[in-house]
């Protein structure tokens, strides 16, 4: 058990950040903390300690994780086998599986209250929302080393409230921005939607692809076809061209089999798909300045 502990937490202490002022530091086999001038602020007594992150030092004791303040005081109770700042007031937490090195994660307020269960196999926290992973496994053969298995994951969101907005059943999720994101499911050839932050579907699963927001609108691909939708689902471009390029200052290059054209931002062609691409790259800079 200690030398998972020591696994865990050397593997944590990769991606800390380096300006804080309290330092893990070892006398013999316990640990404590000194300022950045090597005087020492908690006296050695931790089986293990990381630097101080968001005010918060991950220790261990008794074969457990909880955090204190640079004061020494308590936290978070030494109850839990993964314990990570998410911020200066959320944990993620967890306990381990049968496997090694792998968790069931949920999310922890630093007054002790459960904001998310202990349920999946990795959280994360963008935007102040929780995108949660699910591994679902599959065993395809069992050894005196281990079992082999097939893992598949499965993503869904929670909203800054630890309210489930979007159920764990996806094969993907991408952010666009703070309130648009793409999810996916299938699996070679997978379809996307986009849904909005607060959990609402704003297109079907029928998209390939969805391209970055790019002068409001977002290139978008169904079966061989491309065209735009605005941020809330809708069509802006019917999805009939061969290919098409990002809006630039208001206009798109498109492609019908082997020639090119342009349109506006209204859809309507401005230039008819007769030419190569390097000629329409040049009629639109020299008329429309591009």
């Amino acid at each position: 058990m200690k030398y998972t502990i020591w696994v865990l937490l050397l593997t944590i202490s990769f991606c800390e950040c380096k300006s804080q002022d309290l330092l893990p530091f070892q006398d013999g086999s316990l640990w404590g903390f000194k300022d950045k001038e090597g005087t020492i602020i908690i006296n050695p007594q931790f089986q293990y300690a990381l630097r101080f992150k968001y005010g918060i030092g991950v220790v261990a004791k008794n074969d457990s994780l909880g955090a204190i303040d640079k004061n020494n005081n308590t936290l978070i109770p030494f109850r839990y086998q993964f314990l990570e700042p998410l911020d200066s007031t959320e944990f993620l937490f967890g306990f381990r599986t049968k496997y090694f090195g792998e968790y069931r994660m949920g999310v922890l307020a630093s007054n002790g209250t459960i904001k998310i269960p202990a349920a999946y196999s990795f959280i994360s926290k963008r935007y102040g929302r929780y995108t949660v992973v699910r591994h679902e496994a599959t065993i395809l053969d069992k050894s005196p080393s281990g079992d082999t298995r097939s893992i598949k994951s499965y993503y869904g969101l929670f909203d800054q409230n630890g309210k489930e907005v979007i159920p764990c059943d996806y094969d993907y999720i991408d952010w666009v921005n703070e309130s648009l994101l793409v999810f996916s499911r299938g699996n070679e050839s997978s379809h996307q939607a986009l849904f909005n932050s607060q959990g609402e579907q704003l297109t079907s699963f029928e998209y390939l692809v969805f391209g970055k927001l790019i002068e409001g609108v977002m290139k978008a691909r169904i079966d061989d076809k491309f065209g735009f939708v605005y941020p809330n689902g809708k069509v802006a471009v019917p999805i009939q061209y061969d290919y098409c390029e990002d809006f630039d200052n208001g206009y798109a290059m498109i492609r019908h089999q082997d020639t090119w054209g342009a349109i506006d931002k209204k859809g309507s062609v401005v230039i008819k798909p007769i030419f190569s691409q390097k000629q329409i790259e040049k009629i639109l800079k020299e008329k429309y300045r591009r």
